[in-house]
């Protein structure tokens, strides 16, 4: 079974990712702090991509009762969460302070959509810090007891 992050997800990581690139090219301190979040920004979406989110695909299976011997991927994906799990917090450290530098910038060149892209951006980190992160390890942990007890090796 070939695990995927959830379309609701990653339209929104499409998303931020467009309003960036937008950014990115607004010339002055703003584009060149935009530039600066990109550099930190594309390798860790890069990351929550490959191994953070797509556990969380199988959520609304999972809450069905549907069990199957496929999703122990996600329990591979779920363990290297948690070994990454602290660079992945560091990063979004790197990623908020550069976004604080993109919002002192935009505000001082008056790019107020700038400003709102930054704070959705920051709030998108905490959602994942508080939210999905966690559930993606519990995702891999409740597979692990569960299909364990139901489908022995």
């Amino acid at each position: 079974m070939r695990l995927k992050v959830p379309v609701s997800l990653a339209r929104e990581h499409d998303e931020l990712h467009a309003e960036l690139v937008r950014a990115t090219k607004a010339g002055g301190r703003s584009g060149v702090a935009a530039r600066a979040v990109a550099a930190l920004l594309h390798p860790h979406f890069a990351s929550e991509e490959e191994f953070a989110l797509p556990p969380l695909g199988l959520l609304a299976g999972l809450a069905a009762g549907k069990l199957t011997p496929a999703m122990q991927d996600a329990i591979a994906m779920s363990d290297k969460l948690k070994r990454e799990l602290p660079r992945m917090m560091k990063e979004h450290k790197d990623i908020v302070r550069a976004l604080e530098k993109l919002v002192s910038a935009a505000k001082k060149e008056k790019k107020s959509k700038i400003v709102r892209f930054a704070d959705k951006l920051a709030l998108h980190a905490k959602t994942e810090e508080q939210v999905l992160y966690p559930a993606a390890i519990l995702v891999g942990e409740y597979l692990r007891l569960v299909l364990q007890r139901h489908m022995p090796e």
